[in-house]
C-alpha cells in the first residue's frame, strides 16, 4: 500500500506516538521509513555574516544539535522494538511545514503509480494564541500535501 512513510518529528512527547505509529506501518507494509526533524532556529552563512556572529562557532553548534537529534530519533526507533525495517534521518533547516511538503512532493516525484508516499505527524490541541490564528504545522501539512496524511492526536493524561 504505502511503499515510503515520511514520519515528522520536533522530538517532543506529542510528536513521539506518531513515530511509534509510522515505524510500525513501516514494518507491517515493509516501506522504507524517512524520519524528519526540521529546525527553524538554523541559520545560512549569510545571516550569520550579518549578525556578526561567528559562522564557525555557529556551525559547531549546529552540528552538535543536529547529531544530538539523530542519536534521540535512533533511540526511539530502537525503544518501539521494531526490526528490518529501512530508516533514513533527515535533519533539515527551514519553515517545519513548508519543509515536509517538499520533502513529501520529492518522494510522491520519486514513485511509480500507483504507490504514494504516507506523511505521518502528531498534533494535539493548540496550545498558544498564535497557533489558534495562525494554525499549527499539522493543519498546514494536511491543507496542502501531495500525498496521505496520517495525523496522530496527543491528549495530555
Amino acid at each position: 500500500m504505502f511503499s515510503h512513510i515520511l514520519c515528522a518529528t520536533d522530538l517532543s512527547p506529542r510528536s513521539d506516538e506518531a513515530l511509534r505509529v509510522a515505524v510500525h506501518m513501516a514494518a507491517k507494509y515493509a516501506a522504507r521509513l524517512t524520519i524528519l526533524n526540521v529546525h527553524e532556529e538554523f541559520m545560512d552563512k549569510e545571516e550569520m555574516v550579518m549578525l556578526r556572529v561567528s559562522v564557525e562557532k555557529m556551525q559547531e553548534r549546529f552540528r552538535e544539535i543536529a547529531l544530538k537529534c539523530k542519536q534521540q530519533m535512533e533511540e526511539l526507533v530502537t525503544t518501539v522494538g521494531v526490526e528490518d525495517i529501512e530508516v533514513e534521518y533527515f535533519i533539515r533547516e527551514g519553515k517545519p511545514g513548508e519543509v515536509i511538503l517538499k520533502i513529501a512532493q520529492d518522494m510522491t516525484a520519486e514513485l511509480q503509480e500507483p504507490s504514494s508516499p504516507l506523511i505521518v505527524i502528531g498534533a494535539n490541541a493548540k496550545e498558544s494564541l498564535m497557533e489558534r490564528i495562525l494554525g499549527t504545522v499539522a493543519e498546514h501539512v494536511v491543507r496542502h500535501a501531495p500525498c496521505p496524511v496520517l495525523v496522530i492526536p496527543y491528549f495530555i493524561e
